[in-house]
């Protein structure tokens, strides 16, 4: 369904409003210097009406040479997207609730000397015309 593609852009274009140091990339991982984001491999929950109200996890990691400048933007992103009174919508869909489900943490060190960071988010939404 396209509209999950859809739900995924518009938390892209939130991460980036929260002043990450790249521009947030779809994919599980992220590039050099970069950020990702991408749905998890998770249960798909309903809740309410099944139909209509969805709740999928999404994972947010980075990579930098710069653990702090890492570490400080995956925690930016967190804080300004589940802090958020307002959340996206359209015609088919609506964002009701983003949360953390996994504090951003240290993965690993790359050979390129890279720092791994990941994290985890709760984006709960409406499918409209369900």
């Amino acid at each position: 369904m396209a509209v999950y593609d859809d739900v995924l852009l518009a938390v892209q274009s939130l991460a980036q409003s929260a002043q990450t140091f790249a521009v947030p990339s779809i994919g599980p991982l992220p590039p050099d210097d970069g950020i990702s984001l991408m749905w998890a491999s998770s249960v798909y929950n309903p809740f309410f009406d099944k139909l209509a109200a969805v709740e999928l996890t999404a994972v947010v990691n980075g990579k930098s040479t710069d653990q702090q400048a890492v570490s400080e933007t995956l925690n930016q992103i967190h804080t300004t997207l589940s802090m958020m009174k307002a959340y996206p919508q359209s015609d088919n869909y609506q964002i009701t609730n983003i949360e953390t489900l996994s504090a951003p943490a240290y993965i690993g060190r790359e050979e390129n000397a890279q720092w791994l960071y990941g994290s985890s988010l709760r984006v709960k939404f409406y499918l409209k015309g369900m």
